[in-house]
């Protein structure tokens, strides 16, 4: 699979990542959506007119959210683990 467009150099910071899946929620007042770390699938508020309100996000920073078909597509590439 490495020629898949989605793949733009993500391997080095999220090789080997734990996740959890979540509902998306602002890290601050003023923002209403992430991107997926792969295809850049808006994952936001309703409200907000995302493609995702819930996805995957790293377990211990809950910082880099990945959509729900990307996390299945690259989830045993990058050795993906899901925390409860």
């Amino acid at each position: 699979m490495t020629s898949d467009w989605r793949l733009m150099g993500q391997e080095p910071w999220l090789a080997g990542r734990a996740f959890v899946l979540r509902a998306w929620r602002a890290p601050r007042p003023e923002w209403d959506h992430d991107l997926c770390a792969f295809c850049q699938a808006k994952i936001g508020a309703v409200d907000s007119g995302a493609e995702f309100s819930t996805a995957f996000v790293t377990a211990d920073d809950e910082y880099t959210w990945v959509c729900p078909a990307c996390f299945e597509d690259f989830r045993a590439q990058f050795s993906w683990t899901v925390d409860e």
